[in-house]
């Protein structure tokens, strides 16, 4: 390949991460976050290579070049990744949030995207029910809604992720619950630093950024375990509270937690909860897994 062709398939790649960084500030979902990504690897592996061989600094062909800077900032990246996991683990971020009523308004985004969103739920039967806030640290906030649908059946959390960058993600979780019993499907695109019971039944999916979609894939999951799911009663606050509670515990039990009583002096997550969220990290930024279904 020519240092001009090179150069113009540089330019070419630069121009579409440049759109695509601008559509993820306004609407941020998976599949463009994730394209994002590769394209910066590509990017800079494509880039270094032109340079060097623009400059004169190496005789090397140019698809030798390439691949070796693209495995460097996979190097660069999975440092970066295990670095960012341990400073979570000491910080004061919740793994599990605890959620209470917001003291002030929880407002939808004003933007066409998130006002579709918005009247597709409205438009699938479900009613909003509360406005929660959690507490991330001292200067994040993390705001959510809670909604039911027409039969009190199905409990629907939307969780506005802030972004350091642009609008927040949206995330929807649908569950269903028989006792302790519980079915979730949700389209997390974040790393779970934790263990699922082994009585829940947990679908991640996080290319999906419809809900109506994700709902008609949850009630499908409700028709085949042929359960007839109970209903949410008015304690949906802490009854989300508990779930939180439970998540913690059964993580603790497993290994993935340092206890309550430790973390002060050892951090939240133990050494196979570090390198089990690295891992998911790296999946989820280049592959898109959101791993196993953590359940055990």
């Amino acid at each position: 390949m020519s240092n001009l062709i090179a150069g113009y398939l540089v330019m070419g790649l630069a121009a579409m991460l440049f759109l695509i960084s601008f559509r993820i500030r306004k609407s941020p979902t998976f599949p463009l976050v994730l394209l994002n990504r590769w394209l910066r690897w590509v990017l800079f592996g494509l880039g270094m290579a032109y340079v060097l061989r623009e400059w004169g600094v190496s005789g090397r062909p140019f698809w030798s070049l390439a691949p070796t800077f693209m495995l460097l900032w996979i190097l660069v990246e999975s440092i970066y990744a295990w670095l960012a996991v341990r400073a979570l683990s000491l910080s004061n971020l919740p793994v599990f949030p605890s959620y209470r009523a917001a003291s002030g308004d929880v407002n939808w985004p004003v933007e066409d995207s998130y006002l579709k969103v918005k009247e597709e739920i409205r438009s699938e039967g479900f009613t909003l029910q509360e406005k929660l806030s959690a507490k991330l640290g001292e200067h994040m906030t993390l705001q959510s809604l809670l909604y039911t649908d027409e039969s009190k059946q199905i409990r629907l959390q939307v969780i506005f992720a802030p972004r350091s960058t642009g609008r927040p993600a949206l995330f929807f979780i649908f569950t269903s619950k028989v006792g302790e019993q519980r079915w979730a499907t949700d389209n997390v695109w974040l790393p779970f630093g934790g263990v699922f019971p082994a009585h829940w039944s947990v679908d991640r999916r996080p290319f999906i950024s419809s809900p109506r979609t994700l709902l008609q894939r949850h009630r499908r999951k409700l028709s085949k375990s042929g359960v007839e799911p109970e209903l949410f009663e008015e304690d949906l606050v802490d009854e989300l509270n508990d779930e939180q509670e439970v998540l913690d515990r059964v993580s603790t039990e497993h290994g993935i937690l340092v206890p309550r009583g430790q973390r002060p002096e050892f951090g939240k997550l133990t050494g196979d909860g570090r390198y089990r969220v690295w891992k998911q990290i790296l999946l989820l930024n280049y592959f898109g897994k959101a791993g196993r279904k953590d359940v055990r």
